[in-house]
């Protein structure tokens, strides 16, 4: 009998995954919001649900007798992380807890753990209110340059950047949703190199932010700052050390800061993949359902 997988998320950029998954063994079984999803054609059966419906992934789970041996994987957005740790806690399947899924959801929780454990972060405060960043900022000098953003996930929308002359106050979203759960991140700009490195099992690749191309000049000094053991003692502390991992870190000559930390598969990855002919989509299954790291080493 086939084992069953859920496939949570079934947008056009999941199509790949599913091509790859349709040539396996399995029973695919797939949850969208969009009831017509392009991804839908690909799977055995599929739910009109959102990815973070929790009590209805688990309804599913019930209906469709998952358990322990079947599977559960997602290459959507971080959200969909949630789920996907939810249902597999609930069916014993092997995955990432829902506390490490937490821990690269929340800004906040990742920088204070940054900061216990000596992982370099630009100076950071956090703000709850309009006149609490006001009465901040305008204490600071007046030339240096801030970003603001919001607690929770990724989305540029809630990203601004800004000095003490003028604070975009008015156009600064306060109310709450996904993406701003409590409160507003303030750091300071640190300059240097915005790269962001992949991480998976003992291997990593370096990508220029603004190209997107992968680079290697950046190298020795990732070496000397040991700056790769860091980030793995992180992604072993939250259990994620057989995951690919992405970071986003700004380098110079004689320093660097983490900035953010990613789940989802990494877009500029799989690009410099497409280039290259590398089915990115195979490797990135083989790693999560089959934990083999295989991807070519014209990718590190």
């Amino acid at each position: 009998m086939s084992k069953k997988l859920l496939f949570l998320g079934c947008n056009f950029d999941q199509v790949p995954y599913l091509e790859v998954l349709k040539g396996l063994d399995l029973e695919i079984i797939g949850v969208d919001l969009n009831n017509n999803a392009p991804g839908k054609a690909y799977c055995d059966k599929f739910y009109n649900i959102g990815y973070d419906n929790l009590k209805g992934l688990v309804e599913i789970g019930i209906k469709e007798k998952f358990s322990k041996d079947d599977m559960v994987f997602t290459a959507a957005a971080q959200f969909a992380q949630k789920g996907a740790a939810h249902f597999a806690k609930r069916f014993n399947i092997l995955y990432a807890d829902e506390q490490s899924v937490e821990m690269c959801l929340d800004k906040a929780a990742y920088y204070e753990y940054f900061q216990r454990n000596g992982i370099p972060i630009p100076k950071t405060w956090y703000v709850k209110s309009k006149d609490e960043l006001v009465s901040l900022v305008s204490s600071m000098g007046a030339t240096t340059w801030y970003y603001l953003k919001s607690d929770y996930s990724k989305n540029p929308n809630y990203v601004y950047r800004f000095n003490a002359s003028k604070i975009p106050i008015e156009n600064i979203f306060w109310g709450r949703d996904r993406y701003l759960k409590e409160l507003y991140i303030l750091q300071e700009e640190f300059a240097g190199v915005s790269l962001r490195i992949n991480v998976y099992s003992n291997r990593f690749n370096v990508i220029d932010f603004l190209s997107g191309e992968l680079t290697y000049k950046h190298h020795e000094k990732i070496k000397e700052l040991e700056i790769i053991i860091v980030l793995r003692k992180f992604m072993e502390s939250v259990g994620m050390q057989n995951w690919l991992i992405k970071f986003d870190v700004i380098l110079n000559d004689s320093e660097y800061t983490v900035l953010d930390v990613g789940m989802d598969p990494p877009f500029r990855m799989n690009e410099q993949a497409k280039l290259q002919n590398i089915n990115f989509a195979r490797h990135y299954i083989n790693q999560y359902l089959f934990n083999k790291i295989n991807y070519p080493l014209s990718l590190d």
